[in-house]
């Protein structure tokens, strides 16, 4: 196993004068703290930069606030592993502190350029494609990015006719997304990594088949799960946790209150004036993911109580939130709107109305259920170029005293532990080290044929 360690190789200032040369300074020697955030939610990264000005840049470098930065990261002890650059503009200055007469802190906030040029431009413009499409126009053609499918089987919703009224792209791109669904009702995610220059369009569906990326060494927060490390001490940094914290762990009652459980969907078209509607339940959404195999056959869920019963029916058959809306079908003929429910077709052929839309307002809701955030190394994120919307491995002890005796199996927590869904990563760069705090959240129990290497 690889023991390449990965910093910043070039964090270069680019400064544009009105004479048409641009003035780069490398700044890396200068650096006290340099932080990247992604998201699975957003289509682009931002960051935060820490540094010391001792060359003078808002007086010899003009400083106008349309600065660049170009930030490369790999190992400086093996030149043959890869590196990646990205390329920010400043967004704003955080703060300035001085140090001493000659020189100060500084703290920049910094976008990638693509986010800049967002704020700059509006759209109001007609579009009939399917959403995925749509989506990677718009991105081409106003912002300059390529949209690369990965992980992606296609949305549920078919071809659509959408007027977008005076939006900026991105806003446009996000409007368009959350209406596109799978079949089970599962979000389309449209992220920026940072392996990547390019945009990536996923769906939930499909990243959560993608097998876990650490199952041989899967992270644990005690030494004393296994004893690999008394092997060889040096995979340690691939699987240790450092720290981590519990974050509105199993808030059910919100979840009943929101109508995640159970509620009533209804619907009024406006053109044809015919109203449906439906109960729509988690266990049915559970099955499915049973069924498509979104989880597997021999792990147990950790969405919803299946057993709860309120007075003499299951608490999942009650409706705690009536959801009502009006839609118009036939808007533009052969074309569905933005709003119109998808038309699928089930296993045995037949035509049935979904209710995605509700299915997706669940499934989002879901994923903010069992969220965890944890602290490691940089190292294995690097290593195995680990983004949003990977899943990974990470085993707990159970509180059971007495228990530290038992089988390495029997310690685990099996409740906690699981097979977590990235939503979120902040890599910090201080001090020539890197940590990665990870933001996660799971859906299900460990399989029940897990190994500990």
């Amino acid at each position: 196993m690889s023991q390449t360690t990965f910093s910043i190789l070039e964090a270069v200032l680019i400064s544009s004068r009105s004479e048409g040369n641009d003035v780069e300074i490398d700044i890396r020697n200068n650096l006290v703290e340099f932080q990247i955030f992604e998201h699975l939610a957003k289509p682009y990264i931002d960051a935060t930069i820490i540094f010391v000005d001792d060359f003078g840049m808002r007086d010899t470098l003009s400083m106008a606030g349309t600065e660049k930065f170009r930030i490369t990261l790999g190992s400086p002890d093996d030149l043959n592993e890869p590196t990646f650059t990205k390329f920010f503009f400043v967004g704003k200055v955080n703060s300035t502190r001085k140090m001493n007469e000659r020189s100060e802190i500084i703290s920049l906030n910094l976008i990638e350029d693509h986010l800049y040029i967002d704020s700059i431009k509006q759209l109001s413009r007609s579009y009939t494609a399917p959403i995925e499409e749509i989506i990677e126009q718009i991105c081409s053609i106003e912002l300059g990015k390529t949209v690369v499918r990965r992980d992606f089987e296609g949305t549920a919703q078919g071809d659509r006719k959408i007027i977008v009224p005076y939006m900026s792209p991105l806003q446009a791109v996000s409007w368009i997304k959350d209406r596109a669904t799978t079949r089970t009702g599962g979000p389309i995610y449209l992220r920026s990594i940072l392996w990547s220059n390019n945009l990536i369009l996923s769906d939930f569906d499909s990243l959560m088949k993608v097998d876990v990326v650490n199952k041989k060494f899967p992270l644990r927060y005690s030494d004393a799960i296994s004893s690999v490390d008394a092997k060889d001490d040096l995979k340690r940094p691939y699987y240790s946790v450092i720290s981590y914290n519990e974050a509105n762990a199993d808030n059910m009652l919100s979840q009943y209150e929101n109508g995640n459980v159970g509620s009533y969907y209804s619907n009024l078209d406006a053109g044809t004036g015919i109203s449906s509607g439906a109960h729509i339940s988690i266990r049915d959404i559970v099955d499915e993911f049973y069924s498509t195999d979104l989880i597997s056959s021999d792990t147990v869920q950790t969405i919803y109580d299946p057993t709860l019963k309120i007075g003499d029916k299951l608490s999942d058959e009650y409706n705690s939130l009536n959801i009502f809306q009006i839609t118009s079908s036939n808007t533009y003929n052969q074309f569905s709107s933005y709003h119109d429910e998808a038309v699928i077709v089930d296993q045995d052929k037949n035509i049935i109305e979904s209710k995605l839309k509700v299915k997706n307002k669940i499934i989002r809701s879901i994923l903010k259920k069992n969220i965890l955030d944890i602290g490691i190394e940089g190292r294995l994120i690097f290593s195995a170029k680990i983004s949003t919307g990977n899943r990974i491995r990470v085993l707990f002890l159970n509180s059971a005293a007495g228990s530290e005796n038992k089988d390495a199996i029997e310690q685990i927590d099996k409740r906690k532990s699981g097979d977590y869904f990235i939503l979120a990563i902040n890599h910090i760069f201080k001090d020539n080290t890197h940590f990665s705090q990870l933001r996660l959240t799971k859906i299900g129990e460990l399989p029940r044929d897990f190994a500990i290497e």
